[in-house]
């Protein structure tokens, strides 16, 4: 034999001894896989039972493709690049890229510099406790480092992939947060991690420190995104407050998650209410009860002779100005809905509006009302309103009907009685905020009317200067700006209904978002949204130039549909009702006396301060499920997660460990007197109606 074909037979018998190696290698993964799969399952039946469940009988796709590299190390082929995900050591990879992501972290964290400088007339106890507290984050602000670290005990950790989870015990060595939460959009690579990470001992790690731990696998970009922000409503925004993201491998769907995920992190963060909106719900839903008014009937109730008829909802934004002329041809032959200030565009134009929805609660809206829409032309108009609006408002039209308002003191309240009196409680009017736009629009979409058309619903702008209807009350008879509309937050640029980009504000942005949350609620095969408005675009409706509209007469009497809808959809409030029977005066000073006491303690540095306030934040939200004192709960919730929220964001954006206390100290003293004495403002205020006016006789930017 040749030395070449010596060679070649050695080189041959390397390959096959080196395959035979390979495949001991895979026998002995596939057992110690198997094992470890059988204990991951057995782990998350006890804590995540339906994760279990659905990866006990996991099909993955074919491309699924998981390897051992030469080191026996399991490696996975990823689906975007069709590469190893891993290197050929892929935990010394991992513990790498944990290192670099504590050295230059990417931290979710928001600014509240501004909340020294809220301005308000309301006299409002809320805006003064926000001001104070506000100073103090300033003074933390100019007389310490911006905190830029990883400190060891956070209030929420975000990590966005698992891959073959490499990346999780080295997380979390030396470091905790109080809410864990674990995306990963692809199924096959978690079902791969079943059998290459130690979920087991993971998860029973997380619960020994105490963590609450949250992971979802297999959801779209939009709906992690909406998982999140549902579950920082159940159980506050704390959860997910002064967060720390940890991206671990690469992909297109994670950066898209990401980017919406960034994208709303805002809107985490604000339309909670406070104390002083929770004690005008109670006092001026109970004086509405009192005065009697026509409540919506139970949704599953309501039945429309002609749920075809169209429904114009015409808000104030700038574009309805190239619709007026439209909507005039077709008053005839649809429902006008109005919002609120869009009554004056259209009264300009000879519409009277068939309904006219407002949702600012304070006296301002009575105001506003008389100041700008004749008490004739009001006789001719029917309301729509929620429990919570300043009662003198249901007498200023022809007809008023009401609809209760989610997530309020008030409206729990009224449940309350009800539910003990009848054993029964109303329907809450969904996605009804913060905007007047979205009232509407869930007061007919409720109402079970199949075409829907939105007018000058634009939840922005393309010009700042044009920010309404120039036919409004905002503006002069020569155009010019007279009453200048709040401006609320940072400014996001979105996609436009009609395409190109429309300026935003935080605001406005949950808005839109709040529709498109009720229209995904909402759908049925039989209706439609057309949105006919040169704004924001609104995920679930259909963009239709109102030019295009085709309406033709239906042979209904729009009257007729318009008396069906007050006759059949609302009736009068059971007088029976006794809400006065469950104020609970008591059991509320014995809740705040509690939640004062569990701030006594003095804390020595950021991780006890943070425990501290996440305790009694806890303690606070044990309420809220609670039927008979959810009222209670509701009182104070709001208030509690704006402070907190400018609290921990003290705690957190300044200073080292220790010499953030002192300024966190007095944040804390300053909410413990609120809390002092909010039995007292509660005992002496729930029947107190808002006395919040507004002059709209003096223009208010010249």
């Amino acid at each position: 034999m040749d030395k070449n074909s010596l060679k070649d037979l050695e080189q041959l018998d390397s390959k096959l001894t080196s395959i035979i190696e390979q495949s001991k290698k895979e026998a002995l993964f596939t057992d110690s896989a198997n094992k470890l799969f059988e204990l991951n399952i057995r782990a998350f039946q006890k804590y995540f039972p339906d994760i279990a469940e659905k990866f006990l009988s996991h099909q993955p796709s074919e491309n699924f493709n998981l390897f051992l590299n030469s080191n026996s190390s399991p490696n996975i082929i990823d689906y975007d690049t069709g590469l190893p995900m891993y290197s050929e050591t892929p935990l010394e990879q991992a513990k790498k890229q944990v290192e670099k992501m504590f050295e230059s972290p990417i931290l979710g964290r928001v600014d509240h510099s501004g909340v020294e400088f809220v301005e308000s007339d309301t006299n409002f106890k809320h805006v003064d406790l926000m001001r104070r507290i506000g100073s103090i984050y300033n003074n933390a602000k100019n007389s310490l480092p911006s905190n830029y670290m990883v400190n060891k005990y956070v209030p929420s950790a975000i990590i966005f992939g698992v891959g073959l989870g490499y990346h999780l015990n080295y997380m979390f060595e030396d470091f905790n947060a109080a809410y864990i939460t674990i995306f990963e959009p692809n199924e096959d690579y978690f079902f791969a991690s079943l059998f290459s990470f130690d979920w087991f001992d993971f998860l029973e790690k997380v619960d020994r420190g105490d963590s609450f731990l949250y992971i979802s696998v297999g959801l779209s970009e939009a709906e992690m995104s909406e998982a999140l922000y549902n579950r920082s409503s159940q159980i506050g925004a704390f959860s997910v407050s002064s967060a720390v993201f940890f991206q671990h491998y690469p992909s297109k769907s994670i950066n898209r998650l990401i980017s919406e995920f960034k994208g709303n992190y805002h809107q985490h963060f604000m339309g909670w209410g406070f104390f002083d909106d929770a004690l005008m719900s109670i006092s001026h839903t109970v004086k509405n009860f009192e005065d009697g008014f026509a409540l919506l009937n139970h949704k599953s109730l309501i039945e429309q002779p002609h749920p075809d008829y169209p429904i114009f909802i015409i808000a104030n934004g700038p574009s309805l100005d190239n619709d007026i002329e439209v909507i005039k041809s077709h008053q005839e032959n649809a429902i006008i809905v109005a919002c609120n200030s869009a009554t004056t565009s259209l009264l300009k134009y000879g519409i009277v509006p068939d309904f006219h929805v407002a949702l600012e609660r304070t006296k301002s809206t009575e105001d506003f009302l008389t100041a700008f829409i004749p008490k004739e032309l009001r006789n001719e108009i029917n309301l729509l309103v929620l429990n919570v609006m300043y009662p003198d408002v249901l007498n200023l039209f022809g007809w008023a009907g009401v609809a209760l308002k989610g997530k309020e003191a008030g409206t729990s309240l009224f449940n309350l009685a009800e539910f003990k009196s009848n054993g029964s409680i109303h329907d809450i009017l969904p996605f009804s905020n913060p905007l007047v736009g979205n009232t509407a629009l869930s007061f007919f979409g409720s109402l079970k009317f199949n075409n829907l058309y939105l007018f000058g619903v634009d939840n922005g702008y393309k010009d700042p200067e044009y920010h309404h209807s120039k036919s409004s009350y905002y503006y002069s008879g020569e155009g010019k700006t007279v009453h200048a509309p709040l401006k609320m937050g940072g400014k996001h640029s979105v996609t436009g209904n009609f395409g190109g980009k429309v300026l935003t504000d935080n605001f406005m942005y949950v808005g839109k978002v709040q529709m498109e949350r009720f229209i995904d609620f909402n759908k049925l095969p039989s209706s439609q949204v057309y949105n006919c408005s040169d704004g924001c675009y609104i995920k679930g409706t259909l963009p239709l130039a109102s030019n295009d509209i085709l309406l033709t007469a239906s042979g209904v009497d729009k009257k007729a549909v318009v008396n069906e809808i007050k006759e059949l959809s609302f009736s009068q409030v059971d007088e029976k009702i006794n809400i006065k029977e469950y104020l609970d005066f008591d059991v509320f000073e014995d809740l705040c006396t509690t939640l004062s006491s569990i701030l006594n303690s003095n804390v020595s540095n950021r991780e006890e301060a943070l425990e501290q306030l996440l305790k009694s934040l806890r303690y606070l939200f044990s309420f809220k499920n609670n039927l008979r004192y959810s009222h209670l709960f509701l009182l104070l919730e709001g208030e509690a997660l704006y402070v907190t929220s400018v609290m921990i964001s003290l705690l957190y954006n300044f200073g080292d460990d220790e010499e953030i206390i002192p300024f966190y100290m007095q944040a804390k003293d300053m909410w413990k007197e609120f809390i002092v004495e909010a039995p007292n403002q509660y005992r002496t205020r729930w029947n107190v109606l808002s006395d919040y006016s507004f002059d709209y006789s003096k223009p208010s930017v010249s």
